[in-house]
């Protein structure tokens, strides 16, 4: 479990919402004239809320599986709500201008939070929570697919230290682009580059979730055969 834990937590990672929040701010830091301090302050603070967020989430999904059973209705929910979420991803690739009842708000709904502009450690702590709320509907079907996963495989403890790591895998190219996000020509060329990769995310997405639905269905289906 641990490769697909690892592999999943970094392709959930590159969500445009989480590094854009970041590189705005940083951009902000740097255009008000902010000090390295603040921004160093800032970063720590936005990646660790967001760390906190989206663990919890996983680790809420994680008990009721666990609670309720992977075997019955839940799991096969999961597997269905993770085929869906694919296939709608590989329509924003293919099909990006094609309207669906429900979940074309629903995903699009996931902007860029507005916020106070002033730098402080509870702007990073607010905007850390908001992004990990959002990110989960926005790209979460990868999180889920990797949380049914681990409760028809693992013990619930076992379940929590795989969560730990899967979040470490999330926040990590994050906390990269942080790390050498402290000149605006950097910042810069990154956004650019987070543009142009964009769509071909959601690609790698639409097809690493309907590989997990698929995966989780043949698990459920396993027992009847």
């Amino acid at each position: 479990m641990l490769p697909l834990v690892l592999l999943n937590g970094l392709i959930d990672s590159f969500n445009p919402c989480a590094i854009g929040v970041l590189l705005l701010y940083i951009s902000l830091i740097l255009t008000l004239g902010g000090s390295r301090r603040q921004l160093i302050n800032f970063g720590i603070f936005y990646l660790a809320s967001m760390y906190i967020t989206y663990f919890l989430i996983g680790l809420g999904i994680l008990h009721v599986f666990h609670l309720f059973g992977i075997h019955n209705f839940f799991g096969w929910v999961a597997a269905a709500v993770l085929f869906m979420i694919g296939a709608f991803y590989l329509k924003e690739y293919f099909l990006p201008r094609l309207y669906v009842p429900i979940l074309s708000p629903f995903f699009g709904a996931c902007r860029i939070p507005k916020w106070d502009r002033k730098i402080t450690v509870l702007s990073a702590l607010a905007l850390g929570f908001f992004v990990g709320l959002c990110e989960f509907p926005c790209s979460g079907a990868i999180y889920l697919g990797t949380v049914a996963l681990l409760s028809s495989k693992e013990t619930f403890i076992n379940g929590i230290f795989y969560l730990l790591i899967y979040n470490l895998m999330f926040i990590l190219p994050t906390a990269l682009i942080f790390l050498v996000s402290t000149r605006p020509q950097t910042v810069k060329l990154i956004q650019k580059f987070q543009g142009v990769a964009h769509t071909k995310i959601k690609l790698v997405m639409g097809l690493v979730t309907i590989a997990m639905s698929v995966t989780l269905l043949l698990w459920l289906i396993q027992p009847l055969l």
